[in-house]
């Protein structure tokens, strides 16, 4: 269990290399064998990104997430729209319509 931690940990400080990521506020691994690891993963990204922005961020963490342990197969980002808890819900789903 130790291992996995210490893995996912690495994982965790790769994601925060991303200069658009705030924080992660989930990390989860699930191991398909031979199929590789998924990842599972909800990043704190800066509210007042534009949709553009917040798309390349997202591809951003999945590259670092798959450069970091070649296991992984997949990678699954959330964004967290709670990262900046002073903006409402309101204004992140209005910008994304610009």
């Amino acid at each position: 269990m130790a291992q996995v931690s210490a893995e996912l940990a690495e994982i965790e400080q790769a994601i925060l290399e991303v200069p658009q990521v705030r924080g992660v506020s989930a990390l989860h691994a699930l191991d398909r064998g031979d199929d590789g690891l998924v990842i599972v993963t909800r990043v704190g990204l800066s509210p007042t990104l534009r949709l553009a922005d917040v798309v390349l961020a997202i591809a951003d963490v999945e590259h670092k997430v798959k450069t970091t342990d070649s296991r992984v197969a997949a990678v699954f980002v959330e964004p967290d729209i709670a990262a900046d808890s002073g903006t409402p819900t309101e204004t992140i789903v209005i910008r994304a319509l610009d």
